[in-house]
């Protein structure tokens, strides 16, 4: 095996998945307020994470955007995101008005830092997002309860982490709301984009379905007539999408056991290859292993992330540094360059992303993984 054509790509489309999407076609109704294949989507994603309600909605930034404008964050707010994340974790603060304040992750799990989320506070912050990085669980008892010490509501950013849990219990309702991706690399996808909210909050559930519709709702002793009660987005779900996220839905479960699966494998192949930290699962949680991230630990002698990389991509294996640049260090946020936050400019230059997903059989993953033990046990 030798070039990256060999390994099977994600997503992988069953029939059912297909058929789901003529028959959403077949309907003619692709969109709108009501639409009952969207509604039956909405239903099972919170159900299937132990909410009350779910608004499905165009992407996954589009739902960090919506939540966010549920807690009506505006301009002088600020709301604490983590630096070691994707940007659309961060960049729907600045839609709003409002102000990103980068906090550091912990060194274990790569998710965001209770004790730096604690010294960011101010009287400005209006929110804080935390993300559950690669499929692990973030720290939510410690999360929340500093939160809540100072007033302010918690966003989880689940955009990586369906299947993931804490205590038994999925992810999703440990924060006022929580924002789902369905991007066509996650664990599942609705046709390539798509996203939810998801929230136990009645009035948030209300404001979010309005606002991903441009602000329309009906017009109170007006049967039949809508109009806009504010100023909202075009961040509708279309049926089809739905129809191909509800059908993936049904098979959340055998999915995240592959991933577990193959991240098992994985983890057993490359135990004791000195100079690398595999991934860690925080007692009483489930990690959905979105992604299978490992850690280069310099040392004399020893080949950099970087270095291994490139050796890996060079012969076939698609392994890519996880976060070379954390968002404080990226041009869009400039001027936030001068921050420092150690533990996330360390990891953003020793961290793998490995392939794991449940396309791959048990002779790929052995073939990964006694690529990357060569290319760590390689000497500089």
């Amino acid at each position: 095996m030798s070039s990256f054509q060999e390994l099977p790509r994600w997503p992988q489309l069953t029939d059912d998945d297909i058929e789901a999407a003529v028959a959403a076609l077949r309907t003619n109704r692709l969109v709108g307020q009501g639409n009952s294949i969207v509604e039956e989507f909405e239903a099972a994603l919170a159900a299937g994470q132990g909410v009350e309600h779910a608004a499905a909605v165009s992407t996954g930034t589009a739902a960090v955007h919506l939540a966010l404008h549920a807690l009506d964050v505006g301009p002088g707010d600020e709301v604490i995101v983590p630096t070691h994340t994707f940007i659309g974790s961060a960049s729907p603060v600045t839609y709003l008005g409002a102000r990103p304040v980068f906090a550091d992750v912990t060194p274990d799990t790569h998710c965001l830092d209770p004790d730096s989320v604690k010294s960011l506070l101010t009287s400005r912050t209006k929110a804080v997002v935390a993300v559950h990085i690669n499929g692990v669980a973030a720290d939510m008892a410690a999360l929340t309860a500093v939160a809540a010490e100072a007033g302010v509501p918690v966003v989880e950013d689940a955009a990586q982490a369906l299947g993931t849990e804490i205590a038994g219990r999925p992810i999703g309702g440990f924060g006022d709301l929580a924002c789902v991706s369905l991007f066509e690399q996650k664990v599942i996808t609705s046709a390539g984009e798509g996203g939810a909210v998801l929230t136990d909050n009645p009035v948030y559930a209300e404001r979010l379905r309005r606002a991903r519709s441009h602000g329309e709702g009906p017009v109170e002793g007006s049967p039949g007539m809508i109009w806009a009660h504010e100023v909202g987005y075009n961040y509708r779900l279309t049926a089809v999408q739905a129809a191909v996220g509800l059908a993936q839905h049904k098979r959340l479960g055998e999915m995240v056991e592959a991933r577990r699966r193959n991240a098992a494998r994985l983890s057993q192949r490359l135990a004791g290859v000195e100079g690398l930290e595999l991934p860690v699962e925080p007692e009483g949680t489930k990690h959905a292993f979105w992604k299978y991230v490992v850690r280069v630990v310099p040392g004399a002698g020893r080949r950099s992330a970087g270095d291994i990389a490139a050796d890996l991509r060079s012969r076939g294996v698609p392994v890519l540094l996880r976060y070379p640049f954390p968002l404080h260090k990226q041009p869009a946020f400039a001027e936030h360059q001068g921050v420092s936050l150690p533990v996330a400019e360390r990891l953003s230059q020793e961290l793998l992303a490995l392939p794991s997903h449940p396309g791959l059989t048990e002779g790929h993953l052995d073939h990964i993984a006694d690529e990357v033990r060569k290319a760590v046990t390689a000497t500089e």
